[in-house]
């Protein structure tokens, strides 16, 4: 009597399973191998400047990082990270994707109180900063622009006036701020959207 009622939980438990002809998929993605299938143009953004080594042997980029924990907003930095976070473009807004529950807009302030340095990035909780602002791609260059000016596609990595590294951008032409490293940020990804 037990060994029949023990066989016929089984057979309930295995019955429904032989029902079960496919998994889903997300338009046409089975693999969950590469994120940015499921993100178009998803990627790391690597900084190219003086302080650069494209093309040599030993080539170490710079990646335009968080500087935080992992997952949590911060000031927006370039440096020589080994694990590069990931940013793409969606609706004119530069977006952080750190995993599926955690996605940080990259929003621009104005920062007048640090003489020199007009607007700084910042990844946050939500979308804010300069209203009007948009993100865009020129080639593989990454574009800020507000209105009819933009930032030409440079960047620069300095400190704040509180001794933190940020990264800064001007939407009209001066010269780079004392003690601060300008960058182009690039995206190499073969399927960024443009």
């Amino acid at each position: 009597m037990a060994l029949t009622a023990m066989l016929l939980a089984i057979a309930a438990y295995l019955v429904p399973l032989l029902f079960v002809s496919a998994m889903p998929s997300f338009e046409g993605v089975t693999t969950w191998s590469s994120i940015s299938n499921l993100v178009p143009g998803m990627s790391h953004l690597e900084g190219l400047g003086p302080a650069s080594t494209q093309g040599e042997a030993a080539h170490i980029p710079f990646y335009m990082s968080i500087a935080a924990p992992r997952g949590l907003p911060g000031n927006l930095t370039m440096y020589r990270n080994k694990s590069p976070p990931l940013f793409y473009i969606h609706q004119n807004q530069l977006w952080h994707y750190h995993n599926e529950s955690t996605i940080l807009p990259v929003n621009v302030h104005n920062s007048t109180k640090a003489a020199g340095l007009p607007l700084q990035m910042i990844a946050e909780t939500k979308p804010g900063g300069v209203p009007g602002g948009k993100w865009r791609w020129q080639g593989t260059m990454l574009f800020y622009e507000n209105g009819p000016q933009n930032n030409q596609g440079l960047f620069y990595s300095c400190q704040d006036v509180n001794g933190l590294n940020g990264l800064f951008l001007f939407l009209q032409c001066s010269p780079p701020p004392s003690g601060c490293t300008p960058f182009t940020i690039h995206s190499f990804s073969s399927n960024r959207m443009t």
